[in-house]
């Protein structure tokens, strides 16, 4: 019996060395809305960026752009909403950044024998559903995992990094689908937050618009 010890943990070793740590680079996606089964509007494109706790989303469409900025060690950041010509900039805080991710959280996915290639990567499929019976299906690489769970709250249970992910309520669909990663350092100051420039809205004053 103990001959085939060696081979096996050989193995199981090997295979955690290949996995490769995303702490820091960038990664694109491309953003298509459904009803019905339908495309409605352009797409939209979303990057985001890491590097080590910091993190910063952009999201960039015909209406405008979003830009969400946080740094999970100081537990500071901000949303930044620019439509137009009005400039908005919601600080975010510890408790801030919890409550927008609550929805994520304790999140017990089904993992699914579908598989597809993506950038390049072999992705596998798990599903989830979250409270408000919005279903989210994912595709993730066991290639490459997120060196810092508390980014990437959504995805930090499962075994690899989400490649292709979509919410499903109801008849709409909103799917985001890797284009592009890249492992190249951050510039650090991507992560400041401006000081200058946006009219700041509190983060409960910013919840009373979304009722």
């Amino acid at each position: 019996m103990k001959k085939f010890l060696l081979p096996i943990f050989f193995f199981a070793v090997a295979s955690s060395i290949a996995q490769k740590r995303f702490s820091e680079g960038t990664i694109s996606f491309n953003v298509s809305t459904y009803i019905d089964g339908m495309k409605i509007a352009d797409d939209a494109t979303a990057v985001q960026m890491i590097k080590g706790g910091h993190l910063r989303s952009e999201m960039i469409s015909s209406i405008g752009k979003t830009i969400t900025i946080f740094d999970t060690k100081d537990g500071k950041g901000a949303v930044l909403r620019e439509l137009g010509s009005q400039k908005i900039l919601i600080p975010l805080n510890r408790d801030n950044w919890a409550e927008t991710n609550a929805k994520f959280q304790d999140l017990h996915y089904a993992f699914l024998e579908d598989s597809i290639e993506l950038i390049g990567f072999k992705c596998s499929k798990a599903n989830a559903i979250l409270k408000d019976s919005t279903v989210v299906s994912v595709f993730y690489t066991r290639e490459i995992s997120t060196e810092n769970p508390d980014v990437d709250s959504q995805f930090g249970s499962l075994p690899g990094m989400a490649f292709q992910f979509s919410y499903t309520k109801g008849n709409m669909m909103v799917v985001y689908t890797a284009t592009a990663i890249n492992f190249d350092p951050v510039p650090i100051q991507k992560f400041d937050i401006p000081n200058s420039g946006y009219r700041v809205l509190s983060y409960e004053e910013s919840k009373k618009g979304r009722r």
